[in-house]
Protein backbone atom coordinates (compact mmCIF):
# COMPACT_ATOMS: atom_id res chain seq x y z
CA UNK A 1 0.00 0.00 0.00
CA UNK A 2 1.27 3.55 -0.60
CA UNK A 3 2.34 5.81 1.90
CA UNK A 4 0.40 9.87 1.18
CA UNK A 5 2.34 12.84 1.72
CA UNK A 6 1.27 14.66 4.61
CA UNK A 7 0.65 17.75 4.99
CA UNK A 8 -1.18 20.59 7.49
CA UNK A 9 -2.97 23.93 7.22
CA UNK A 10 -1.37 26.91 8.40
CA UNK A 11 -4.53 28.73 9.08
CA UNK A 12 -5.49 26.46 11.85
CA UNK A 13 -2.27 27.53 13.59
CA UNK A 14 -3.12 31.38 13.55
CA UNK A 15 -6.15 32.63 15.45
CA UNK A 16 -9.50 30.79 16.00
CA UNK A 17 -12.46 31.59 16.90
CA UNK A 18 -16.15 30.88 16.37
CA UNK A 19 -19.42 32.34 17.46
CA UNK A 20 -18.94 32.03 21.28
CA UNK A 21 -15.17 33.03 22.12
CA UNK A 22 -11.90 33.08 20.76
CA UNK A 23 -9.64 29.85 21.34
CA UNK A 24 -6.50 30.79 20.20
CA UNK A 25 -5.05 34.26 19.62
CA UNK A 26 -2.90 35.40 15.94
CA UNK A 27 0.18 34.13 15.13
CA UNK A 28 2.63 35.07 12.67
CA UNK A 29 4.03 32.79 9.76
CA UNK A 30 7.34 32.68 11.87
CA UNK A 31 5.33 31.28 14.53
CA UNK A 32 3.74 28.46 12.46
CA UNK A 33 6.71 27.40 11.53
CA UNK A 34 8.59 27.15 14.22
CA UNK A 35 5.57 24.49 15.48
CA UNK A 36 5.80 22.93 12.05
CA UNK A 37 9.29 22.39 12.22
CA UNK A 38 8.88 20.23 15.50
CA UNK A 39 6.10 18.15 13.94
CA UNK A 40 7.02 14.70 13.14
CA UNK A 41 5.66 12.96 9.81
CA UNK A 42 5.25 16.52 8.56
CA UNK A 43 5.84 16.38 5.01
CA UNK A 44 4.24 19.51 3.87
CA UNK A 45 2.01 23.44 4.57
CA UNK A 46 -0.64 24.68 2.99
CA UNK A 47 -0.58 27.72 3.32
CA UNK A 48 -3.29 30.76 3.18
CA UNK A 49 -3.67 33.56 -0.01
CA UNK A 50 -3.41 36.15 1.22
CA UNK A 51 -2.87 36.37 5.07
CA UNK A 52 -0.07 33.96 5.29
CA UNK A 53 1.30 35.00 1.60
CA UNK A 54 2.05 39.14 2.61
CA UNK A 55 5.27 38.51 2.40
CA UNK A 56 6.55 35.78 -0.25
CA UNK A 57 10.46 35.91 0.19
CA UNK A 58 9.37 35.19 3.64
CA UNK A 59 7.25 32.05 3.18
CA UNK A 60 9.76 30.89 0.78
CA UNK A 61 12.45 31.28 3.24
CA UNK A 62 10.98 29.90 5.48
CA UNK A 63 9.74 26.47 3.45
CA UNK A 64 13.55 26.30 2.68
CA UNK A 65 14.51 26.40 5.87
CA UNK A 66 11.74 24.32 7.35
CA UNK A 67 12.40 21.56 4.38
CA UNK A 68 8.72 21.62 4.06
CA UNK A 69 6.92 21.38 0.64
CA UNK A 70 4.01 23.49 0.14
CA UNK A 71 1.50 21.29 -0.89
CA UNK A 72 -1.41 24.01 -1.79
CA UNK A 73 -2.02 27.90 -1.69
CA UNK A 74 -5.21 28.00 -0.61
CA UNK A 75 -7.19 31.07 -1.39
CA UNK A 76 -9.86 33.07 0.31
CA UNK A 77 -12.68 34.26 -1.31
CA UNK A 78 -15.21 34.40 1.69
CA UNK A 79 -14.50 38.31 3.43
CA UNK A 80 -17.63 39.50 4.43
CA UNK A 81 -15.72 43.14 3.62
CA UNK A 82 -15.74 42.31 0.00
CA UNK A 83 -17.97 38.68 -0.75
CA UNK A 84 -20.83 39.30 1.42
CA UNK A 85 -23.39 38.63 -1.78
CA UNK A 86 -21.41 36.04 -3.49
CA UNK A 87 -17.82 36.19 -4.58
CA UNK A 88 -17.54 33.95 -8.04
CA UNK A 89 -21.10 33.83 -8.10
CA UNK A 90 -21.74 37.56 -7.50
CA UNK A 91 -24.65 39.68 -9.14
CA UNK A 92 -21.92 42.18 -9.42
CA UNK A 93 -19.25 42.28 -12.30
CA UNK A 94 -16.82 44.23 -10.41
CA UNK A 95 -16.97 41.91 -7.40
CA UNK A 96 -16.76 38.54 -9.26
CA UNK A 97 -13.97 40.33 -11.22
CA UNK A 98 -12.24 40.90 -7.91
CA UNK A 99 -12.54 37.34 -6.84
CA UNK A 100 -11.02 36.05 -9.85
CA UNK A 101 -8.21 38.16 -9.33
CA UNK A 102 -7.49 36.89 -6.01
CA UNK A 103 -7.49 33.70 -7.61
CA UNK A 104 -5.08 34.22 -10.21
CA UNK A 105 -2.78 36.04 -7.41
CA UNK A 106 -3.42 32.63 -5.53
CA UNK A 107 -1.71 30.95 -8.82
CA UNK A 108 1.09 33.37 -9.18
CA UNK A 109 2.03 32.82 -5.80
CA UNK A 110 1.65 29.42 -6.07
CA UNK A 111 3.99 29.09 -9.32
CA UNK A 112 6.61 31.45 -7.27
CA UNK A 113 7.07 29.01 -4.25
CA UNK A 114 6.90 25.74 -6.56
CA UNK A 115 3.10 24.86 -4.97
CA UNK A 116 1.57 21.52 -6.13
CA UNK A 117 -2.15 23.54 -6.91
CA UNK A 118 -4.54 25.93 -5.24
CA UNK A 119 -7.86 25.41 -3.76
CA UNK A 120 -10.32 27.34 -2.66
CA UNK A 121 -13.80 26.46 -0.76
CA UNK A 122 -16.20 28.72 -2.45
CA UNK A 123 -18.25 29.46 0.93
CA UNK A 124 -19.06 33.07 -0.05
CA UNK A 125 -22.17 31.23 -3.40
CA UNK A 126 -25.56 30.26 -1.54
CA UNK A 127 -28.28 31.55 -0.10
CA UNK A 128 -31.11 31.38 2.53
CA UNK A 129 -34.16 32.06 1.33
CA UNK A 130 -36.43 31.05 -1.26
CA UNK A 131 -37.01 33.75 -4.42
CA UNK A 132 -33.36 35.36 -3.22
CA UNK A 133 -31.04 34.55 -6.15
CA UNK A 134 -31.73 33.57 -9.86
CA UNK A 135 -30.22 30.36 -9.88
CA UNK A 136 -29.35 30.03 -13.71
CA UNK A 137 -27.64 33.49 -13.89
CA UNK A 138 -25.52 32.53 -10.49
CA UNK A 139 -24.32 28.98 -11.63
CA UNK A 140 -23.57 30.90 -15.10
CA UNK A 141 -21.91 33.36 -13.77
CA UNK A 142 -19.83 31.12 -11.15
CA UNK A 143 -18.74 28.81 -14.32
CA UNK A 144 -17.71 31.75 -15.89
CA UNK A 145 -15.17 33.19 -13.21
CA UNK A 146 -14.18 29.54 -12.86
CA UNK A 147 -12.84 29.16 -16.04
CA UNK A 148 -11.51 32.94 -16.21
CA UNK A 149 -9.04 31.69 -13.14
CA UNK A 150 -8.16 28.51 -14.87
CA UNK A 151 -7.08 29.98 -17.77
CA UNK A 152 -4.71 32.15 -16.02
CA UNK A 153 -2.07 29.17 -15.96
CA UNK A 154 -3.29 26.10 -17.59
CA UNK A 155 -0.51 24.16 -15.96
CA UNK A 156 -1.65 25.18 -12.41
CA UNK A 157 -4.54 22.85 -11.05
CA UNK A 158 -7.16 24.59 -9.58
CA UNK A 159 -9.29 22.78 -6.83
CA UNK A 160 -12.68 23.63 -5.68
CA UNK A 161 -13.87 22.30 -2.27
CA UNK A 162 -17.21 21.92 -1.70
CA UNK A 163 -19.22 22.47 1.65
CA UNK A 164 -22.97 21.65 2.05
CA UNK A 165 -23.76 23.74 5.08
CA UNK A 166 -21.68 26.65 5.35
CA UNK A 167 -21.80 30.00 5.34
CA UNK A 168 -25.37 29.81 3.74
CA UNK A 169 -28.04 27.47 4.80
CA UNK A 170 -27.79 26.86 0.88
CA UNK A 171 -24.49 26.55 -0.92
CA UNK A 172 -24.42 26.22 -4.60
CA UNK A 173 -21.42 23.81 -4.18
CA UNK A 174 -22.61 21.61 -1.54
CA UNK A 175 -22.00 18.39 -2.77
CA UNK A 176 -19.87 16.20 -4.89
CA UNK A 177 -22.53 15.59 -7.83
CA UNK A 178 -22.69 19.71 -7.80
CA UNK A 179 -18.49 20.26 -8.08
CA UNK A 180 -18.85 17.66 -10.88
CA UNK A 181 -22.00 19.41 -12.18
CA UNK A 182 -19.50 22.39 -12.36
CA UNK A 183 -16.41 21.02 -13.82
CA UNK A 184 -17.95 19.27 -16.42
CA UNK A 185 -19.16 23.16 -17.58
CA UNK A 186 -15.85 24.73 -16.92
CA UNK A 187 -14.37 22.14 -19.07
CA UNK A 188 -10.76 22.51 -18.34
CA UNK A 189 -8.34 20.03 -17.57
CA UNK A 190 -6.65 21.75 -14.60
CA UNK A 191 -10.01 22.50 -12.77
CA UNK A 192 -10.88 19.56 -10.10
CA UNK A 193 -12.37 19.27 -6.65
CA UNK A 194 -10.26 19.34 -3.16
CA UNK A 195 -12.21 16.47 -1.36
CA UNK A 196 -12.73 17.66 2.08
CA UNK A 197 -13.53 14.31 4.26
CA UNK A 198 -15.80 16.02 7.08
CA UNK A 199 -17.51 17.65 4.35
CA UNK A 200 -18.40 14.56 2.44
CA UNK A 201 -19.56 12.88 5.46
CA UNK A 202 -21.51 15.85 6.12
CA UNK A 203 -22.96 15.68 3.37
CA UNK A 204 -24.70 12.47 4.01
CA UNK A 205 -21.95 10.84 1.21
CA UNK A 206 -19.21 7.92 1.81
CA UNK A 207 -16.03 9.46 0.80
CA UNK A 208 -14.75 5.98 -0.21
CA UNK A 209 -17.38 6.16 -3.34
CA UNK A 210 -17.39 10.53 -3.68
CA UNK A 211 -13.84 9.57 -4.89
CA UNK A 212 -13.92 6.90 -6.73
CA UNK A 213 -16.85 9.26 -8.55
CA UNK A 214 -14.19 12.36 -8.47
CA UNK A 215 -11.10 9.50 -9.96
CA UNK A 216 -13.12 8.24 -12.52
CA UNK A 217 -13.92 11.72 -13.94
CA UNK A 218 -10.20 12.01 -13.58
CA UNK A 219 -11.12 15.04 -10.69
CA UNK A 220 -9.56 13.98 -7.97
CA UNK A 221 -7.16 16.64 -7.21
CA UNK A 222 -6.51 16.92 -3.22
CA UNK A 223 -8.02 15.15 0.09
CA UNK A 224 -8.63 17.47 3.20
CA UNK A 225 -8.45 14.72 5.99
CA UNK A 226 -11.18 15.22 9.04
CA UNK A 227 -14.12 13.88 10.20
CA UNK A 228 -16.97 14.94 12.20
CA UNK A 229 -20.23 12.88 13.91
CA UNK A 230 -22.29 13.47 10.57
CA UNK A 231 -24.96 15.61 12.02
CA UNK A 232 -24.20 18.14 9.40
CA UNK A 233 -21.83 20.11 11.07
CA UNK A 234 -18.55 21.17 9.95
CA UNK A 235 -16.94 19.89 13.29
CA UNK A 236 -13.28 19.11 11.98
CA UNK A 237 -12.61 16.64 14.66
CA UNK A 238 -9.58 13.67 14.22
CA UNK A 239 -9.75 11.50 10.93
CA UNK A 240 -11.73 8.32 12.24
CA UNK A 241 -12.61 9.31 15.43
CA UNK A 242 -16.25 8.90 13.94
CA UNK A 243 -16.42 7.03 11.20
CA UNK A 244 -13.64 4.08 11.79
CA UNK A 245 -14.76 1.86 8.96
CA UNK A 246 -15.91 4.28 6.56
CA UNK A 247 -12.02 5.61 7.17
CA UNK A 248 -10.53 2.49 6.06
CA UNK A 249 -12.64 1.98 3.17
CA UNK A 250 -11.75 4.94 2.36
CA UNK A 251 -8.18 4.33 2.35
CA UNK A 252 -8.15 1.31 0.92
CA UNK A 253 -10.33 2.73 -1.76
CA UNK A 254 -7.46 5.46 -2.51
CA UNK A 255 -4.73 3.03 -2.63
CA UNK A 256 -7.14 1.09 -5.19
CA UNK A 257 -7.31 4.22 -7.24
CA UNK A 258 -4.05 4.99 -7.17
CA UNK A 259 -4.76 8.80 -5.89
CA UNK A 260 -1.29 9.92 -5.62
CA UNK A 261 -2.03 13.36 -3.83
CA UNK A 262 -1.75 14.92 -0.76
CA UNK A 263 -3.65 13.97 2.23
CA UNK A 264 -4.52 17.34 3.50
CA UNK A 265 -6.08 18.46 7.07
CA UNK A 266 -8.54 20.56 8.51
CA UNK A 267 -8.40 19.96 12.17
CA UNK A 268 -10.29 22.35 14.87
CA UNK A 269 -7.89 23.20 17.57
CA UNK A 270 -10.47 24.54 19.96
CA UNK A 271 -10.11 22.49 23.54
CA UNK A 272 -6.44 21.08 21.92
CA UNK A 273 -3.67 22.99 20.75
CA UNK A 274 -3.11 23.04 16.80
CA UNK A 275 -0.03 20.68 17.47
CA UNK A 276 -1.74 18.64 19.64
CA UNK A 277 -4.82 17.74 17.23
CA UNK A 278 -3.00 17.78 13.87
CA UNK A 279 -0.09 15.82 15.68
CA UNK A 280 -2.78 13.37 16.30
CA UNK A 281 -4.17 13.59 13.25
CA UNK A 282 -0.99 12.70 11.72
CA UNK A 283 -1.02 9.84 14.10
CA UNK A 284 -4.68 8.57 13.52
CA UNK A 285 -4.13 8.39 9.82
CA UNK A 286 -0.61 6.69 9.37
CA UNK A 287 -2.13 3.90 12.04
CA UNK A 288 -5.24 3.49 9.53
CA UNK A 289 -2.82 3.22 6.83
CA UNK A 290 -0.97 0.39 8.77
CA UNK A 291 -3.95 -1.34 9.31
CA UNK A 292 -5.61 -1.32 5.84
CA UNK A 293 -2.11 -2.86 4.60
CA UNK A 294 -3.07 -6.12 6.56
CA UNK A 295 -5.98 -6.38 3.95
CA UNK A 296 -5.25 -8.66 1.80
CA UNK A 297 -6.36 -7.42 -1.55
CA UNK A 298 -7.24 -10.38 -3.43
CA UNK A 299 -9.52 -11.13 -0.36
CA UNK A 300 -11.05 -8.00 -0.40
CA UNK A 301 -11.94 -7.98 -4.30
CA UNK A 302 -13.45 -11.48 -3.48
CA UNK A 303 -15.74 -10.23 -0.84
CA UNK A 304 -16.45 -7.15 -3.25
CA UNK A 305 -17.45 -9.58 -5.96
CA UNK A 306 -19.98 -11.43 -3.97
CA UNK A 307 -23.64 -10.50 -3.45
CA UNK A 308 -25.11 -10.29 0.18
CA UNK A 309 -21.33 -10.33 1.70
CA UNK A 310 -22.03 -7.55 4.37
CA UNK A 311 -21.17 -10.59 6.93
CA UNK A 312 -18.37 -11.88 5.30
CA UNK A 313 -17.03 -8.36 5.07
CA UNK A 314 -16.93 -8.34 8.48
CA UNK A 315 -15.83 -11.40 9.64
CA UNK A 316 -12.64 -10.99 7.41
CA UNK A 317 -12.33 -7.24 8.28
CA UNK A 318 -11.91 -8.22 12.38
CA UNK A 319 -9.89 -11.27 11.45
CA UNK A 320 -7.51 -9.56 9.85
CA UNK A 321 -7.25 -6.58 11.90
CA UNK A 322 -7.19 -8.32 15.18
CA UNK A 323 -4.65 -11.16 14.00
CA UNK A 324 -1.51 -10.63 15.32
CA UNK A 325 1.31 -9.34 12.43
CA UNK A 326 2.70 -11.67 10.48
CA UNK A 327 6.86 -11.53 10.95
CA UNK A 328 8.53 -10.58 7.98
Amino acid sequence: MRSWRLSVNAAFFGAQRDVYTEYRPARTLEEKFAIFRRMPHLDGVELKHPFDLEDVELARRLLAESGLKLSAVNVDIKDAALFRYGALSARSAETRALAVQRLTAGIDVAVALGADLVTTCPLAEGYDYPFERDYTRAWDDMVAAVAEAADHNPDMPLCLEYQPHDMQSKPLLSNVGKVLYLCQRVDRPNVGANLDIGHSFAAGESPAETATLLHGAGKLFYIHTNDNPGDGGDWDLLSGSMHWWQWLELLYTLDRLGYGGWLGADIAAHQLEAETASGANIMMLRRMMALVERLDREAIEALLAREGNAAAVFDYLTGALLAPKKAE
